[in-house]
């Protein structure tokens, strides 16, 4: 609810008309509707970025958690630890 008041005065506070060009498209809105827009847009950017790590995480978690299943040595060509020999 708090939020929504302090939007609406940010609104009312921010009605002037602001020109606007972007790349080749050109508008005309009030300020406080345009940093919304941006807000908004910036928002589903990092939204967007933070899902595809996500994923990546997820898919890394998965074949480390595949690999820890497999017995020991059994991913080293040669077969087996061997004692002595540091990686």
């Amino acid at each position: 609810m708090i939020l929504l008041v302090i939007l609406l005065v940010f609104i009312l506070q921010n009605l002037q008309t602001a020109k606007v060009s972007f790349f080749t498209v050109h508008w005309r809105a009030p300020l406080a509707v345009d940093l919304l827009f941006a807000t908004v847009l910036g928002a589903l950017v990092v939204f967007a970025a933070g899902s595809v790590r996500i994923l990546q995480l997820r898919r890394e978690a998965r074949r480390h958690a595949a690999g820890a299943d497999r017995p020991a040595g059994e991913d080293r060509p040669g077969g087996g630890d061997r004692p002595g020999k540091r990686d």
